[in-house]
């Protein structure tokens, strides 16, 4: 969910993604790394077999990681790979309220731009790697699909 996703930039692989085009194609998988020898990086493997890189500074790397795997967890159905050993948030459950919280927020707040048919807006808040929306919103999201021929 693009919308929300923006909520929570201010982690640095959220953000990264949220900024990267990635998000107008589906993800399959993102794959963590994190070497001594070198930078760490998210590989984002896209449907048809695109590959991108995002790289980032080792320090706090891990944690970013493991709070950016609960709320991907939460939004997506994209595939988390992590070649290291990683701690969950010490908040996990207060965290995944909040992007319930969120998630919640920003259907409402879509809704409007539905009913007023703009259709490619409304698409693009959501992506095509959303998991749990209400039923209703995904027959908005069909709708606007079959509207725009997606």
């Amino acid at each position: 969910m693009n919308i929300v996703l923006d909520k929570f930039t201010d982690n640095p692989i959220i953000d990264e993604l949220v900024c990267q085009r990635s998000h107008l194609h589906k993800i399959k998988s993102l794959r963590a790394s994190c070497t001594l020898w070198r930078k760490s990086f998210v590989e984002i493997n896209h449907d048809g077999g695109k590959l991108d890189h995002m790289k980032f500074d080792r320090e706090g790397f891990v944690t970013d990681w493991a709070e950016a795997t609960v709320i991907l967890q939460t939004l997506t159905d994209i595939k988390l790979m992590a070649e290291f050993d990683y701690r969950p948030p010490a908040d996990k459950d207060i965290l995944i309220a909040k992007v319930l919280h969120a998630r919640d927020q920003c259907i409402e707040e879509c809704q409007t731009m539905f009913d007023s048919g703009f259709y490619q807006v409304y698409f693009n808040q959501f992506g095509h790697n959303c998991k749990g929306l209400p039923g209703e919103t995904l027959k908005n999201i069909q709708a606007a699909r079959e509207a725009l021929k997606i």
